[in-house]
C-alpha cells in the first residue's frame, strides 16, 4: 500500500513538473488523449487486418486500381461539404448547437452532387469499353451522398469535448467496417465491383446507425443558433475542395503514369506514416481545433510556438524508431511489398515536421475567411506543381520528395505571412 502511495506522489510531482515547465493542463490533456489514442490503437490494427487482406488476397495490380478508385470516390465526396463539420464543431464548442442539422442537411443536398458525377463517370467508362470502372462508378453513386454527411454526428462530440464517447463510437465503428470490408476482400478477392461496394455499404451503414444513436441519445440543444456557421463551413468546404483534390491527385498520376503496380507499392509504402499522421492529427485537429476555438486569439499567437518547438522534442525519436522498425515489420507481415521499404522509411522520417500542422490547426479555428483561403489556394498550387512535375520525371522519390519541399514552404507561409499577422 506504501509502494502505491508513494508512486502516486511521484506521478503527481512528475505532472506538476510537467505542467510548470509546458505551461499546460497536462492532466487534461492526458485525460483527453487517452481516449483518442485508445481509438486509434484500434484503428490501426484494423488497418493492419486490412493490408494483410489486401496484400495476401489481392494483386499488386487489383490493389492499385482499387485504391485509384478510392482516390477518386475521395474527391467526389468534397460536394458533400466537409468543412460544415468544422463549422458545426466550433459552434458546439461555443455552445451554440442548434446549427447542427442546419449543417447535416446542407452536406447531404450538395453530396447529391458528387453522386450524380460518379454516375456520369460510369458511363463515361461504359461509351469508352471499360466495363469494370464503369460497374464500379454506377454502383459507388448513391452511395457517395451518404458516407461522408454521416460523419457529422463526429462534429457534435467533438465539439462538446466529449472525447469517450467519440472513441465509442469510432472503435464500434472500425471494427464493424473492418470487419465487412476483410471478409468481403477474402471472399471476392476477383470481383472489384464487389470489394468496393462493400467497402461504401459498410461505412454508410455505420455512420448512419452512429448518426442515428448519437443526436437520438443526447440530441442538440436548439436553443443558441450561430449565424454565421453556414457561411463559414461553406468557406472551409470550399478550401477542402481544393486541399483534398490536390492531395488525391497523387494517387491518380501514379496510377495514369506509372500503372497500377507502382501505385500498389507506394500505398502500402505510405501505409505506416499514414497510421502515425492519424494518430499526430488527433492532437493537431481533435483535441487543438475545439480548444483554439475557445481561446483569445493573443493567448494562441503567444503560447503556440513553443508548444510547437516541445512536440517536435516527441515526433524525432518516434520517426526515427518507426523508420527503423519498418525493415522487419514488412519483411514479416507484408513480403508481397518488400519494394516499399525505402519508401516507407522516408515517410517516416518526414513525420518528425508533424506538429507544424498545429499552425493550420490556429488559422482556421482564428484567422479571417481571406487567410483560411490563402493559405489552402498557396499550398495547393505548390502541392501540384511542385508534387506532381516530381512525379513525372521521378515517379515516387519525385512524389516523396516534393511533397517535402511543398511541406516546407506551406508552413513558412502559414507561420510568417498569416500566423504572426492574425
Amino acid at each position: 500500500m506504501e509502494i502505491l502511495v508513494s508512486l502516486k506522489q511521484r506521478v503527481e510531482s512528475l505532472l506538476s513538473g510537467m505542467e510548470r515547465f509546458t505551461r499546460m493542463n497536462v492532466r487534461n490533456l492526458i485525460k483527453d488523449l487517452s481516449w483518442l489514442y485508445l481509438g486509434e490503437i484500434s484503428g490501426t490494427l484494423i488497418a493492419i487486418l486490412l493490408a494483410l487482406g489486401y496484400s495476401h488476397f489481392l494483386t499488386k495490380e487489383v490493389y492499385g486500381t482499387y485504391k485509384y478508385v478510392l482516390s477518386i470516390f475521395a474527391i467526389l465526396t468534397v460536394f458533400s461539404l466537409p468543412g460544415m463539420s468544422d463549422a458545426a464543431q466550433r459552434a458546439v464548442a461555443q455552445g451554440k448547437e442548434a446549427i447542427f442539422w442546419k449543417t447535416f442537411w446542407k452536406r447531404v443536398e450538395w453530396a447529391f452532387v458528387g453522386g450524380c458525377i460518379s454516375a456520369a463517370i460510369g458511363l463515361y467508362y461504359l461509351f469508352a469499353g471499360n466495363t469494370l470502372l464503369a460497374a464500379v462508378f454506377l454502383a459507388a453513386s448513391p452511395f457517395i451522398v451518404f458516407i461522408d454527411s454521416f460523419t457529422q454526428y463526429s462534429a457534435l462530440l467533438l465539439g462538446r469535448q466529449e472525447f469517450k464517447k467519440n472513441t465509442y463510437y469510432s472503435v464500434a465503428s472500425q471494427i464493424v467496417t473492418g470487419l465487412i470490408i476483410f471478409f468481403t476482400v477474402l471472399l471476392f478477392s476477383q470481383s472489384l465491383v464487389i470489394i468496393v461496394t462493400g467497402y461504401l455499404l459498410a461505412f454508410v451503414l455505420v455512420r448512419g446507425i452512429s448518426l442515428f444513436h448519437v443526436t437520438t441519445k443526447a440530441p442538440p440543444d436548439m436553443t443558441n443558433h450561430d449565424d454565421t456557421a453556414l457561411n463559414y463551413g461553406a468557406h472551409m468546404s470550399v478550401t477542402n475542395i481544393i486541399n483534398i483534390t490536390v492531395g488525391q491527385l497523387d494517387s491518380i498520376m501514379l496510377w495514369h503514369f506509372l500503372g497500377p503496380v507502382s501505385l500498389a507499392i507506394y500505398a502500402f509504402a505510405e501505409a505506416a506514416a499514414d497510421q502515425a499522421q492519424k494518430a499526430f492529427k488527433l492532437v493537431t485537429t481533435a483535441v487543438a481545433f475545439p480548444k483554439f476555438s475557445a481561446q483569445d486569439k493573443d493567448v494562441i499567437k503567444m503560447t503556440l510556438p513553443r508548444k510547437i518547438l516541445l512536440a517536435h522534442a516527441i515526433t524525432f525519436p518516434l520517426a526515427i524508431l518507426l523508420a527503423l522498425v519498418i525493415p522487419y515489420v514488412y519483411q514479416f507481415v507484408f513480403p508481397q511489398y518488400v519494394d516499399s521499404i525505402p519508401y516507407a522509411q522516408v515517410l517516416a522520417l518526414l513525420l518528425t515536421f508533424t506538429p507544424l500542422r498545429f499552425i493550420s490547426t490556429a488559422i482556421n479555428a482564428k484567422a479571417s475567411i481571406k487567410k483560411i483561403y490563402s493559405l489552402s489556394i498557396v499550398s495547393s498550387t505548390l502541392h501540384f506543381v511542385i508534387v506532381l512535375t516530381s512525379i513525372w520525371f521521378y515517379g515516387i522519390w519525385g512524389l516523396i520528395i516534393g511533397t517535402f519541399v511543398e511541406e516546407c514552404i506551406a508552413n513558412t507561409y502559414a507561420y510568417f505571412w498569416i500566423f504572426k499577422k492574425m
